[in-house]
This record gives structure tokens, C-alpha cells and sequence, in this order.
């Protein structure tokens, strides 16, 4: 392993890059002597060249006979070699890293003698068998042997012989640096310079990179600007001002770091470049969006869509309009928060989505601000890519100036937001068990900083995602998760929406099953398109007839005659909607859309209707794979056919599916109107034999959160709203609200937000709320100690979060014990979000999310982190950050005991 990484280079490789190994063998040496030392060392990383000189010196001690040290020491003070006239190779390489000239009559063979020799005496201090392990010092990468570089709480990053630093998370490896107690340089400028070496990368030339830190002189770096008319060189200069900024010493004069980067990649052409890519995505949905309702959806900007922010750096657990909502997000753009932020927006089908974030990505574009955050929109939409990886190189490469490497750089200064629209339907995402796996290579590279935006269409992959990120050690840098729920369209958004069409729209007289699907954009130009028709036929039924004449417009017969008929049609997409369902992928391939439409005629399909089976413009179709797959262009289209497809269905076979698949809360009301126009009335048998096989399943300690969520659905439509006692099992549901008279109960439920209107008595047999609203009906609505499963209560304007404040808030305050506290703390640890960071004093920060720590005072909670601490039960981690200084707090192993 030492002989590989010491081993001179070729004698044709160009001065500058020899004098960097001479740094590299330095650094193998000085590792080796720590190695050698066999407990703590005085080992300061990252180092320099000069200073690796020094600690060779001091540390040679530990080698075990004069020869080894005496070699030790003649490879320290190689570099005082003369290598060209009055110049020692210590001096040139300063010199050149300081922005001076480049070597002129270097001695070539002087220089590549100096890299051979301290290759040899290298190898035989180590032959010699100083140190009986070399871990963790050096390691493998990628089958490589690589050495030690830096190292933080999360991270130690490793140096190979050629090509970048690699970083590793193995807690292995950094539990046993911790305990060799390695000694930080100026860490807040070896960090800076880390950062620029690695934002240069997404830049530069392979392989040109090369910086000096030696404080207190500024970082040096050189580089080649990669450029469409070759490579640049360059010799850029940073340093720290007294509060700690990072500084460009540009030709100009200090300016911020981040002008420096905007400078490389033309932000003004990268804009413009920017911009013209999303006029392509905005032409697209439009297109989709004229298709189902001309002349209609250009209205819809007009109708601001609002948003539940929840409690963090965004909001208090307001609700917003989208465009304050993303206004916020862009100021925190460029603030350091110890960790990524991770906002999740999720809404229905038809909800808004693309919409809002195609407009927040033109926004930011068309800023004339200077240096304001863009939003680089990515659209998963018909990707062939089966990662965030390719798919960022993928969507950077018709700006030529981007690629995955140098977004990431502007992402992680706060130039850039990351927007991924659809992460659901990625490919690395096609089993809803662990979307983390997707998105770790992004989050990893971001190290704990930039911001980005993912849209799901419903909470299951936001709430997988969530499960994920809270598994203890799952990613090295975790984020921040902020949920962003875009709400439900109310009825003033519908009157704003008609106000600017020539027609009246009387609410009051919309039959309830109607009314209580306009709320979405999607159903409400529907809506508004079945007003115009004045209302003829059921509006469902004119949804689905009105898209299925455009269908068939798409695919004329021979004589005059349909291929296909509407209720074919129908059949067909229901069909398919069940594939996709049951895959839980968001496309079919063209073998499978084939089968979908045998199995909707009965028959096996002739060959005019395969060949024209594809021109189905409600399904369009991507290359993927080297073959075609098909998908709705609309998902609420899809969510239409689906809840067809379950309502149509013997009920064995209905509650089969629904066991199988999880279904949104649209498609549960989608199946609660289609179920009554059909004549079977209200689904409630279908919720009972539902609800009878989720019960079975959960009693045999079987996970089925598709299960409980189908349940949870449709349950909150049938039972949500009643009279008399009713009994909930097993359900997950985001969004309830009880209304109508009688005692609810619920038995293992999982409720984001839970709504009791008056007239309802609620009882929480098991468990968890994460919000309860009481502020309608009291107190009293709350039965026994069911507020031992809920998180947060909203008692008319009170918020109280926790179970001390909870009670006090029910007029249950008793006196409390350190048991108690205990519990309390131990248990929103167990929860968080994210990391726990807080200041030195334990004291939370203002931005962060651990209200539950002031629940029983200051002081208690401050007395609890040090009793963990002393008791093992907490580690206790220095965070690098710029401003006050900040810690991490980090469960053991023996947390829990």
C-alpha cells in the first residue's frame, strides 16, 4: 500500500504536479510516524507542505531505530532542495501557489531525484514494521489505498495517489480517529479551502486543481477554467474577514465568495440559458393542460395557491401563499443551518405542483437581483435517467456550462435551489420503501449545506422519506426536512377563478359529492367546463366523456367507424391505472399496456388495434430502457381510472387491491362518488372487509403502511363524517376531521392532523396524533388519557407542544418528576427531524425546530444533555460552522437503557 502512494511519478508529468507529490509523500510519512506512535498524537489536519516538514521532525521519535529516523528526518528536509538557480523546491511551490510565475530552469533530475529517493527511504521506514496497523490512517478506496486527509464528526476524507478526495462515513473509522485525538489546524480556513477545492472540480480541467493553505496567508489556488474554446489557467486567491466571511481577492477588490463562482459560470448567460430550458417545460404543460381545458388553466395564475409551512426556518405552522412560501425559502438560501434543507412539497393529483414551482423557477430567473438564488426547476417527468445522478447531468447539459458536479457547487453556496418535481416517479424510486437510497449520492455531496425542493404527489413518499431520514446513522450529512403541504383549493379560490369568466357559478346549488371534489385546480376547471355545458349529465361522468372524445378524436377507424369506443376506452385506462397502481411505478411498458387492453375486450387485440393502441394521447409515451413506456399525462386522470377501476369491482376483488395498493385521499373520494352513481350506496362494506383484513394483518406484526393508508382514506370520507360511535383500526391518514355526533374511537391510528368539530367525542386507544385541534370543541371532546398519543394540540389560540404543556393546556398539570422530563426529552430525540444542533450551552437555536426543549425549562433540559453526557447516553460534537459556535448532540447505543 505505502510503496503504491509514495512511488515517484513519471519523469514526463509537468514541474508543478511533481512538486504536489513531494506535499503527498510528506503527508504519507508524517502518517506513518503517527501510526508508528500507537495511541493520541499531535497530528494537526489537514496540514501543509510545511508543515508536514515540521511534524516529521518533531514525531520521527517514534520510529524505532536511528536508521528509520535518521531517513525520516533527510525526507523532512527535502524540500530545502535547490531545484532550480536560488530557488528551493519549498520556495517554488510557495512562490507558484501564491500566484507567482511558473517554474523556469527547474532541474528536472534534481527534482524527480528528490521524489525517488524519499519514495525509497519511505518504503523501508516502513518495511521495517514501526507500525503494526496503518488504519485508520490509510484505508481503501474503491480498491485503492488512499490517506488521511482531514476528518470532522461525520466525515474523514481521503487523498489516493491520483484523483479526487474521497469521503467516507464508516463509524468504525471515525470513532477511531476520535480517540486519537488528531489537533485541528485553523479549522475555519482548511474547511474554506476544502470547499473550494472541491466547488472547483464541478469547473475545472481534470486533475488541474491545486491549493496551499497556510495561514495566515490567503488560500492560493490554480486551476483550468474549463471553457467551449479550451481550458484557462488560473491562480484565484480567499480568505476569512473578521466575522468570518469567505472572501475573493478578485482583481477588483474583496468581494464574496459567491461572486466568485457566479463569475466562472457566466450567471448571466447561465440564466438566460437556464430560462429557455423551462420555456420548454412551461410550453409542455401548457400543451397537456389546453388539451383538457382550452382557454381555461391560463386563468389559473391569477388564483394564488396557498400552503401549510410547517414549524422550522420557513414558518411558524402558517399557512401561506406558494409564492411567500418560496419567497422564504430564497432568503434562506444563502444562511449556513448546520445541515441541508430539505423541503418537501406535496399535494393530489391536480393540486398545482408543477405549476407553482415552473413559476417559482421563472421568478428566480427573470430576478434582476444580483446573486439571488436561482431555482433550477428538474422535471422527472418522462426521464430515462434511474438516478438524481445522471438525471442532474442529464438536465444541466443543454446549458453547456453546468454538469451534476458544478450545481452542486452553486447548490451548496446558495446560488442555486435544487427544484425535483416528481421525485416519486424517478426511477430510483420506483419501490416507495426507501426513496433515501436516490437521494443519498445528492445529499452526501452537498455536505450539510444548499437547499432543495422535492414534489411528491401525496405524503406517502414524503412520509417514507421521513422514516428513512430518522433510521439512526442513515446518511452522513442528514438534512433538514421541512413539509410543505400545498392545501386543498377553498371555495373563494373557485369564485376568484369564475369572477374572470363570462359565467356564474352558484356554489350553494352544487350537490355535496361534487363540492367536495372542487379542491383542486385540476377538478375545478372541470368543473367550470361542465358549468358551461350547463351541466348536463353526471359531472364525473362528463370528466371522463370529455376526455375520452379527445381520445377518440386521436384515433379514427377504418369506414368511418371508432377503433374504440368511449366505454372501451374507459376500460382500457382503468385497466392500466391498476398496473401502475399495483407496480407502483408511474409508467407501464408497451408489452403491459397491450395486456391491459386484452384483458378490457376480453379478447386478444388484432394488429390495426395494436398499432394504434400507441397514439392514445391520454397516455403518452417516453423512451426508457431501449423500449416505450407508457404514463397519464395527467395524474388525476389516472387517480380518475383507478377509483373507476375499484368501484367496478366485485367488492372481494375491490378490497383486494386496496390491501395492495395505497390510495390517495382524492382517489378515495373519487371512489365514494362513482360508488354511489353506480347504485351501491355508501362503500361501507367495502371499508368494513377492508378494515377486517388491515386488523388481521396488523395482529400478526405485519408492516403494511400501502394498507393502512387505503384504509385511512376512505375511512376518513365514510366515517369521517357521522353519527353514533364509530371505531377506526390500524388507519394512517394525513388529514382528518370528525364531524357529525357520537364517540370516535381509535385504535393504532396514525394522524398528521386531526380536526374534532363539536359534537364529537374523541377516545385514542393507541397510537399517534401529530396534531389534534380542539380549538372548535373544547377540552371536554377528549376522552380518558388520550393525550398521551398526541404531539401538538391547538386549543382555540394556544399551541401546546409536548406532554407537560398538552396537559396543562387539558387542566391536567400535576406535579412533575425527572422520570418525566426524561421521557419527554429522550423521546422527541428519538423523533427529530434532523440532527440535534444547539449552541455550547444546549440552548436552542432561534431557526430550528426544538420547541420541545423549553416544555419543562431551560434549565431542566440543560441539567438532562449533561446527566446524558456523564451517563454515556449522549455524545457531545463540535459542529464547523461560521457564527456562534454550535454542537451536535448524538444519541449512544445505550441511549435507549
Amino acid at each position: 500500500m505505502i510503496a503504491d502512494l509514495v512511488a515517484a511519478p513519471d519523469r514526463q508529468l509537468e514541474p508543478l504536479k511533481t512538486l504536489a507529490h513531494v506535499e503527498f509523500q510528506l503527508r504519507v510519512l508524517g502518517l506513518l510516524c503517527a501510526a508508528a506512535a500507537g495511541g493520541p498524537t499531535e497530528l494537526t489536519t489537514p496540514g501543509s507542505l510545511d508543515r508536514w516538514s515540521t511534524y516529521v521532525k518533531r514525531q520521527q521519535g517514534s520510529l524505532e531505530c536511528d536508521s528509520c529516523r535518521a531517513s525520516a528526518l533527510v525526507v523532512a528536509d527535502s524540500i530545502n532542495m535547490e531545484i532550480a538557480p536560488g530557488m528551493s523546491l519549498r520556495r517554488m511551490r510557495n512562490q507558484v501557489f501564491h500566484g507567482g510565475p511558473d517554474p523556469q530552469n527547474v532541474d528536472l533530475d534534481t527534482l524527480h531525484q528528490v521524489v525517488e529517493d524519499n519514495a525509497t527511504r519511505i518504503v523501508r521506514i516502513h518495511e521495517h514494521g514501526h507500525a503494526t496497523n496503518l488504519e485508520p490512517f490509510f484505508t481503501l478506496v474503491r480498491g485503492e489505498p488512499a490517506a488521511l486527509q482531514d476528518y470532522s464528526s461525520a466525515t474523514a476524507t481521503y487523498w489516493p495517489r491520483s484523483g479526487p478526495a474521497t469521503d467516507i462515513s464508516d463509524q468504525g473509522t471515525l470513532d477511531a480517529l476520535q480517540k486519537l485525538g488528531l489537533q485541528g489546524g485553523d479549522r475555519m480556513f482548511e474547511s474554506f479551502a476544502a470547499d473550494i477545492e472541491k466547488d472547483l472540480r464541478g469547473f475545472a480541467k481534470p486533475g488541474s486543481v491545486q491549493t496551499l493553505v497556510d495561514p495566515p496567508e490567503p488560500i492560493a489556488a490554480r486551476w483550468e477554467l474549463r471553457t467551449s474554446e479550451g481550458s484557462v489557467r488560473r491562480v484565484d486567491h480567499f480568505e476569512l474577514d473578521v466575522d468570518h466571511a469567505r472572501i475573493w481577492r478578485s482583481e477588483a477588490g474583496p468581494r464574496p465568495y459567491k461572486a466568485f463562482l457566479a463569475e466562472i459560470c457566466k450567471w448571466d448567460l447561465l440564466k438566460e440559458r437556464l430560462l429557455e430550458g423551462l420555456d420548454e417545460q412551461v410550453e409542455l404543460e401548457k400543451k397537456i393542460s389546453d388539451e383538457l381545458f382550452p382557454d381555461l388553466k391560463r386563468h389559473i395564475p391569477n388564483v394564488p395557491a396557498q400552503v401549510h409551512i410547517a414549524s422550522g426556518p420557513f414558518g411558524e405552522g402558517r399557512d401561506v401563499t406558494i409564492t411567500e412560501a418560496c419567497a422564504r425559502i430564497s432568503q434562506q438560501a444563502g444562511i449556513y443551518n448546520a445541515c441541508t434543507n430539505l423541503i418537501t412539497l406535496t399535494g393530489e393529483a391536480g393540486s398545482g405542483k408543477t405549476h407553482s414551482l415552473l413559476q417559482f423557477a421563472r421568478e428566480s430567473l427573470s430576478s434582476g437581483e444580483d446573486l439571488s438564488p436561482l431555482a433550477v426547476y428538474i422535471s422527472s417527468s418522462g426521464a430515462s435517467a434511474n438516478s438524481l445522478d445522471t438525471l442532474l447531468d442529464a438536465r444541466m447539459a443543454p446549458t453547456r456550462i453546468l454538469d451534476k458536479r458544478s450545481v452542486l457547487a452553486l447548490c451548496r453556496a446558495g446560488l442555486v435551489i435544487l427544484v425535483i418535481d416528481g421525485f416519486d416517479e424517478l426511477l430510483g424510486f420506483r419501490t416507495y420503501d426507501n426513496p433515501l437510497t436516490g437521494l443519498k449520492p445528492i445529499l452526501d455531496e452537498l455536505r450539510g449545506k444548499g437547499t432543495v425542493v422535492l414534489s411528491a404527489r401525496s405524503s406517502y413518499s414524503e412520509a417514507r422519506l421521513l422514516r428513512s431520514l430518522t433510521a439512526r446513522d442513515a446518511l452522513a450529512w442528514p438534512p433538514y426536512m421541512t413539509p410543505l403541504e400545498l392545501l386543498p383549493w377553498r371555495p373563494e379560490q373557485l369564485r376568484a377563478l369564475t369572477s374572470q369568466l363570462p359565467i356564474e357559478v352558484d356554489g350553494t346549488g352544487t350537490p355535496q359529492e361534487i363540492r367536495q371534489l372542487l379542491t383542486t385546480p385540476f377538478f375545478c376547471l372541470a368543473f367550470v367546463d361542465w358549468v358551461r355545458t350547463e351541466g348536463s349529465g353526471e359531472f364525473m361522468q362528463f370528466v371522463v366523456d370529455t376526455y375520452l372524445q379527445r381520445e377518440r378524436r386521436k384515433m379514427p377507424g377504418q369506414g368511418g367507424n371508432d377503433l374504440f369506443s368511449s366505454e372501451v376506452l374507459a376500460d382500457i385506462f382503468s385497466e392500466v391505472s391498476e398496473l401502475i397502481a399495483r407496480n407502483v411505478v408511474p409508467e407501464i411498458s408497451g408489452e403491459d399496456f397491450e395486456l391491459a387492453a386484452s384483458l378490457a375486450l376480453g379478447r386478444d387485440l388484432n394488429k390495426e388495434e395494436k398499432r394504434r393502441l400507441v397514439a392514445l394521447c391520454g397516455l403518452s409515451a417516453e423512451w426508457a430502457d431501449d423500449e416505450l413506456a407508457f404514463k397519464f399525462t395527467h395524474l388525476a386522470i389516472a387517480e380518475q381510472f383507478l377509483a373507476r377501476q375499484i368501484a367496478r369491482l366485485p367488492l372481494d376483488q375491490a378490497v383486494s387491491l386496496l390491501f395492495s395498493v395505497p390510495i390517495s385521499p382524492l382517489c378515495a373520494q373519487l371512489i365514494l362518488s362513482m360508488w354511489k352513481s353506480q347504485g351501491r350506496g355508501q362503500p361501507t362494506e367495502l371499508v368494513m372487509e377492508l378494515q377486517h383484513k388491515v386488523s388481521a394483518a396488523y395482529a400478526s406484526d405485519a408492516h403494511l403502511p400501502g394498507a393502512s393508508l387505503s384504509l385511512g382514506a376512505l375511512w376518513a370520507k365514510v366515517h369521517g363524517v357521522g353519527e353514533g360511535p364509530r371505531t377506526g383500526r390500524c388507519i394512517s391518514v394525513e388529514n382528518l376531521e370528525l364531524s357529525g355526533s357520537g364517540q370516535v374511537t381509535l385504535v393504532d391510528a396514525r394522524v398528521q392532523n386531526l380536526t374534532v368539530e363539536p359534537g364529537v367525542e374523541l377516545l385514542l386507544a393507541s397510537g399517534r396524533v401529530e396534531r389534534l385541534d380542539l380549538s372548535r370543541s373544547g377540552a371536554s371532546a377528549l376522552l380518558g388519557d388520550s393525550y398521551k398519543h398526541v404531539r401538538e394540540l391547538l386549543m382555540h389560540n394556544e399551541l401546546a407542544v409536548g406532554r407537560p404543556s398538552i396537559k396543562r393546556a387539558l387542566g391536567l398539570a400535576d406535579e412533575q418528576s425527572a422520570d418525566d422530563s426524561d421521557n419527554h426529552f429522550k423521546a422527541n430525540i428519538t423523533r427529530a427531524r434532523g440532527p440535534i444542533i444547539v449552541k455550547r450551552d444546549y440552548a436552542p437555536d432561534e431557526n430550528s425546530q426544538l420547541h420541545w426543549v423549553s416544555d419543562y425549562g431551560l434549565d431542566t433540559w440543560q441539567a438532562f444533555v449533561r446527566r446524558m453526557q456523564k451517563e454515556g447516553k449522549i455524545s457531545i460534537e463540535k459542529v464547523n460552522a461560521s457564527g456562534r459556535p454550535k454542537v451536535r448532540l448524538r444519541p449512544t447505543e445505550s441511549f435507549d437503557a
